[in-house]
């Protein structure tokens, strides 16, 4: 374990997964919002990685921030240790759904011991008060119903898939999917047959789309959920159905980093949608030509196109707690401009 040269001090949040997209996202978050953080990272080079990162080498000059070797996040006791001393958890380390032989082993497994593992080792720890959990909008869509857009009623944070997904998985997608709605079961029983004197709060994103701050170049920013929106304005045209749910990035961690607050979310356990509402992802195209027009000239941006699936969620109870959230737009251009700026630096 390895922990920041200042050992006195108090440490207050502790965050999993802080070298992905989102995490990163979250971490930068919680330190402007003046938060103390812990960081898990399962191998030491990543510390320097994010220590010496602008947006955080800051806040690593001032103190707040230090780090906590976890190898292997489903391994029962995991974070016995790195849990010491903190008062908040945001929890968003999860297998991504890249190719892969085993599925199960390598995206289901990780998603669900990852998560009962750190809630077990909370229980060790008086000191912990919430753990925020990210989640998703596929824990509670099942995956023949993302790619349907038959009509339903609407999708709310109560919404559960029924019955539960099993492998074998087709594919990494397919897991990932099964992998978050396992997850949030596993979360569920937890939070019954447990009772946690800590209190419980699921984020349940769409995909999560804006700048990344980790990206160095335009084929690292396609990684991920950015994709979707980014694969429309380079050229790529999509037959397969795709789930039009998605959320600025800048909105989920926003929201991240405020429901910490135990005044602001009240309750032993909550869980929210954070969905930007129904949309065309082929709008995309158009906000982009707008905005970019001398882009597309240039071929730098090229149209695509895709089969957009719209769902109803219901964001309403979001929305009374945090506030509105940004439009399709805003997400649009904060992550096709990135995509120009990454492009031109590479000419």
């Amino acid at each position: 374990m390895y922990f920041s040269p200042q050992q006195a001090l108090i440490q207050h949040l502790q965050i999993t997964g802080a070298t992905g997209f989102i995490g990163f996202a979250v971490l930068h978050q919680a330190l402007e919002s003046g938060y103390r953080v812990r960081i898990s990272i399962r191998k030491e080079p990543q510390a320097q990685t994010l220590s010496s990162h602008p947006l955080i080498a800051p806040f690593v000059a001032q103190g707040n921030v230090s780090f906590a070797i976890v190898p292997d996040i489903t391994v029962p006791g995991a974070f016995d240790e790195a849990l010491k001393d903190v008062v908040y958890v945001e929890h968003l380390a999860s297998a991504l759904p890249s190719p892969t032989e085993n599925p199960e082993q390598d995206i289901v497994q990780p998603a669900i011991h990852g998560t009962t593992s750190i809630l077990t080792s909370a229980l060790l720890h008086a000191s912990i008060k919430r753990i925020i959990i990210t989640s998703s909008i596929a824990a509670i869509l099942s995956s023949a119903a993302q790619t349907d857009g038959t009509p339903t009623a609407p999708y709310t944070s109560s919404s559960r898939v029924s019955p539960l997904p099993s492998g074998p998985w087709a594919n990494g997608v397919v897991a990932y999917r099964g992998a978050k709605a396992l997850a949030l079961d596993a979360t569920d029983r937890f939070v019954a047959e447990k009772a946690p004197r800590f209190s419980i709060v699921n984020i349940m994103p769409g995909y999560v789309i804006g700048r990344n701050g980790l990206a160095t170049s335009a084929r690292e920013l396609q990684n991920g959920s950015n994709n979707v929106v980014l694969s429309l304005v380079t050229g790529n045209v999509g037959k397969e159905p795709q789930p039009a749910t998605v959320v600025d990035v800048r909105d989920v961690t926003r929201v991240q980093v405020e429901a910490l607050d135990e005044r602001k979310v009240v309750g032993a356990y909550r869980s929210f949608v954070v969905d930007a509402g129904k949309v065309d992802l082929n709008d995309v195209v158009g906000i982009a030509k707008r905005e970019f027009e001398g882009a597309f000239e240039e071929g730098i941006l090229r149209e695509g196109g895709t089969n957009s699936v719209s769902h109803d969620f219901d964001g309403s109870e979001t929305e009374g707690v945090f506030g509105k959230l940004k439009g399709l737009e805003e997400m649009v251009k904060s992550v096709v401009r990135q995509y120009v700026e990454l492009k031109e630096k590479e000419v």
